[in-house]
């Protein structure tokens, strides 16, 4: 295509522009999307039936803006009985049609399904509002069924003006990948620490279960050079002497009942 250039004002009508050519001018500074106030615009809600509603909001498009005004009500198709699917709810801007409309793109039924592609090619221009997983048997969807695709540039993203719209899915990615980032760090940092404690309470233990040992051995050692055979001899009579004492057949000898206490027997 040659070069082009305008808008002029007509001399005997040598001048003449199409919504084409004024779209096209619009597209150069506005970029695709939904636009960012009200945070709900263009928002899929579910009505836990068979329905969806789509909220008030403005959009564009190639250079051709869709307003939305109230909210607007669509239906699902009826779930498969065997297989799950994921319907795609898209703007979609029909170029032969001239018009921008919302439509619920039916997805195939699998397992594992996936939504369908979004057409962009010269008949037609779609941006991805939302997808809804349709499971099997299911007689309603809930808000946890549709994953909101509007902040997602590779779908739809944000409209802002002059040159381009903000990259939110780069913003998003980033930010996420610095969560995993410190997260990956924390966690080497626990496992770390936690092996560095664990090492330190062995060595306590095993040095403590040492000495303990040692002390334990010593004073053993002490008792049985004190322990000799008459004083040996002395407790095991004492001992045998308690059950007779209590029992009343003998006297106490070097016992006193009421409040019982032995002394050493001779």
């Amino acid at each position: 295509m040659a070069i082009r250039s305008g808008f002029f004002n007509s001399i005997n009508g040598d001048r003449k522009y199409d919504a084409g050519r004024f779209a096209e001018y619009f597209a150069t500074f506005i970029g695709n999307g939904v636009f960012p106030n009200p945070s709900t615009g263009f928002q899929v809600i579910a009505n836990n039936n068979m329905t969806i509603t789509i909220k008030p909001g403005k959009a564009w498009i190639n250079g051709y803006i869709v307003i939305n005004d109230e909210d607007l009500v669509l239906s699902l198709e009826t779930a498969d009985g065997l297989l799950n699917r994921i319907d795609r709810v898209t703007l979609r801007f029909d170029v032969v049609g001239r018009k921008i409309a919302c439509v619920i793109k039916k997805g195939d039924s699998a397992t594992v399904p996936s939504a369908k592609s979004l057409q962009r090619d010269d008949d037609a221009y779609e941006l991805g509002l939302a997808d809804i997983r349709i499971d099997k048997g299911s007689i309603s969807i809930s808000q946890s069924n549709i994953t909101d695709l509007r902040l997602n540039r590779t779908y739809c993203g944000i409209v802002h003006g002059l040159i381009d719209q903000v990259d939110t899915t780069t913003l998003f990615n980033q930010y996420q990948a610095w969560i995993s980032e410190k997260k990956n760090e924390y966690n080497a940092d626990f496992i770390n620490y936690t092996n560095d404690k664990k090492n330190e309470i062995n060595t306590w233990f095993s040095s403590t279960s040492t000495q303990l040992e040692k002390d334990f051995n010593a004073w053993f050692t002490t008792i049985q050079d004190v322990l000799d055979e008459n004083t040996a001899g002395n407790l095991y009579n004492m001992i045998e002497a308690i059950p007779k004492v209590l029992s009343g057949t003998t006297e106490p000898v070097g016992l006193r009942t009421g409040d019982i206490w032995l002394r050493e027997l001779s």
